[in-house]
């Protein structure tokens, strides 16, 4: 399959494909994950509104993106995720290199499936004009929206929380003075 162009997508692939910030999205959705499905989509589409200058995401919004993914994200994103996270542990007594294959399946097809449920984001929010935003705003507006995120799931951030969100902020928004105080790996 050919994904469509996106330009969430797009901008989700540069961030996410930042160590740092991979590595703080996960860690939030470990953190949580006997409680809630935190979406990283979701996450990161709090960052996109800001960064292109649409602005925080309001209660209404980010209700309508979480109903909107939320059938698509339970019955073919995680599904693909645990398949594919089983398949990297190893199926007893089927050898890791007979399986590869299909673990490499899985694993496309599920990014495939995570460009489909931001499509579907992007149809919620609309696609913002992209226009140049003062950083400073734009990571207070990234930062009401992750709260208002948080809240929506009944999400108390922890200190750990807090530390990743800012990690993922200060990727997005390096010229900032968040992002200079951040520092760099």
């Amino acid at each position: 399959m050919t994904m469509r162009p996106n330009p969430f997508w797009e901008y989700s692939v540069l961030l996410y494909g930042d160590s740092r910030v991979a590595a703080a999205c996960l860690a939030i959705q470990e953190r949580h994950r006997a409680r809630t499905d935190i979406d990283v989509n979701i996450l990161l589409l709090c960052t996109w509104a800001a960064a292109t200058g649409a602005g925080e995401l309001d209660n209404d919004k980010l209700l309508r993106a979480v109903a909107a993914v939320g059938p698509w994200r339970r019955d073919v994103v995680l599904p693909l995720r645990a398949a594919r996270q089983t398949l990297e542990r190893g199926v007893e007594p089927v050898p890791k290199d007979l399986s590869e294959a299909v673990r490499a399946d899985t694993m496309k097809a599920e990014l495939e499936a995570e460009s489909i449920e931001q499509m579907m984001l992007v149809e919620v929010i609309g696609r913002p004009a992209s226009r140049a935003v003062n950083s400073e705003a734009a990571i207070a507006q990234a930062a009401t929206s992750f709260a208002r995120y948080f809240t929506l799931l009944r999400v108390d951030p922890s200190p750990e929380d807090d530390r990743d969100l800012a990690r993922i902020l200060s990727v997005a928004f390096p010229g900032s003075r968040h992002g200079n105080e951040a520092g760099g790996g």
